[in-house]
């Protein structure tokens, strides 16, 4: 070979290898590695905060003393499951591939920071930190790629202060950006079974509207009033018992300067001694919130279990890392909460609040007795 030739390849060498070099961006090779993971060394369970952001939302959600709770929201406890799920499936992300970001790539993945001024292109970005505010993880969040024969093929991001974009093999397609959305939704999980009465009350009345009564656990509720030529409507029985089974919320706010506990309300007595009251209101418009109360009433022989005894099974949970059964990575600390909350801690962490809840949730509590039952239909088939 010519020594001319040569040199001209040589050059040509050192010319594709500069290229190779600014394709990886600011990653070495042996980090953009096809199959090896984008953040092998992410701490998990070091994360104390997760803040999500898009155009129009913000959640910030952060570990407390005992619970990850809604920073949005005042402090109510979070989805840990959802969030737990959320931080690992991260940790797992796989590079299909990567390559150095433009101006029109940007835009067109949709990989711009919420924050960045311009008409589109903004993606989601999802910010993980240590207890001292350290930053584990700052990533754009954009496009999803379209699979052959349809579904995903994976999802494109870059890091915030990165200029590389990579292709990896899982997607957030429904990650949620809504404070509202991350909200811990159940509020009470009560069984139609272990309730034993349930009593309705007029606005600063003394006297029940009506009471359901069950006298044992496998028997059926009994309705006392019951109208003259009426008889009980079950379903809608059942509607009003099942009614905490369970009470999930939409929206949660703090009861700091609401008026006192006051109107109509519906009084759950169950077997095992507590008594929760429910405090339904509507604003005659699309909006339906209640507020909940919580009493311990004398054990009788009929309450096997006692509140002593719901005491001692709450004292049980505790703080712990989760361990993750699929490769043994630990998950964010999370509260295992009790099996059943006593009357004082259903005071303790409800009480605050007034939630906001789905009308059909709200329709389930029912004050009108003539709600609750139906005509008798005769022999003949006809209604009296």
């Amino acid at each position: 070979m010519k020594g001319k030739t040569f040199l001209i390849l040589l050059v040509a060498a050192g010319v594709l290898v500069a290229l190779a070099a600014i394709r990886l961006g600011d990653k070495p090779a042996g980090e953009t590695k096809m199959g090896a993971k984008l953040f092998a060394d992410l701490p998990v369970n070091e994360v104390a905060t997760v803040i999500i952001a898009d155009t129009d939302n913000q959640v910030t959600l952060k570990m407390g003393d005992t619970v990850w709770q809604v920073e949005e929201r005042s402090g109510y406890p979070a989805d840990f499951g959802e969030l737990r799920d959320t931080v690992v499936k991260l940790s797992r992300l796989k590079i299909g591939r990567s390559f150095t970001a433009t101006p029109e790539s940007l835009v067109r993945l949709s990989l711009l920071a919420p924050s960045e001024k311009a008409e589109k292109g903004h993606g989601t970005a999802i910010t993980l930190k240590d207890g001292n505010g350290k930053i584990l993880a700052d990533v754009i969040l954009g496009q999803t790629r379209t699979a052959e024969g349809g579904g995903t093929g994976g999802q494109y991001l870059k890091l915030a202060d990165g200029e590389t974009v990579f292709l990896v093999d899982g997607d957030f397609r429904f990650l949620k950006t809504a404070p509202e959305e991350w909200l811990a939704d159940e509020i009470l999980n009560i069984k139609a079974d272990s309730v034993a009465a349930v009593t309705a009350y007029a606005a600063g009345a003394d006297a029940p509207v009506y009471t359901l009564t069950r006298p044992e656990k496998d028997k059926a509720a009994e309705m006392d009033p019951v109208s003259a030529g009426r008889t009980v409507d079950q379903t809608k029985i059942d509607q009003v018992l099942d009614a905490l089974a369970p009470l999930n919320l939409s929206d949660v706010r703090r009861a700091e300067g609401e008026a006192p506990l006051q109107g109509d309300r519906l009084v759950y007595r169950l077997f095992d001694g507590r008594e929760i009251t429910i405090f339904p209101r509507s604003d005659g418009k699309e909006t339906y919130t209640l507020r909940v109360v919580a009493d311990a009433l004398p054990v009788t022989p009929e309450t096997p279990e006692t509140a002593d005894t719901v005491a001692a099974d709450a004292d049980d949970s505790e703080t712990a890392p989760v361990d993750d059964k699929a490769d043994g990575e630990k998950t964010p600390a999370a509260q295992k909460p009790p099996a059943v909350m006593t009357a004082q801690q259903i005071n303790d962490q409800l009480g605050p609040w007034i939630f906001s809840v789905k009308k059909w949730q709200y329709d389930s509590f029912i004050f009108d007795p003539a709600a609750l039952l139906k005509s008798v239909e005769s022999k003949d088939g006809k209604t009296s």
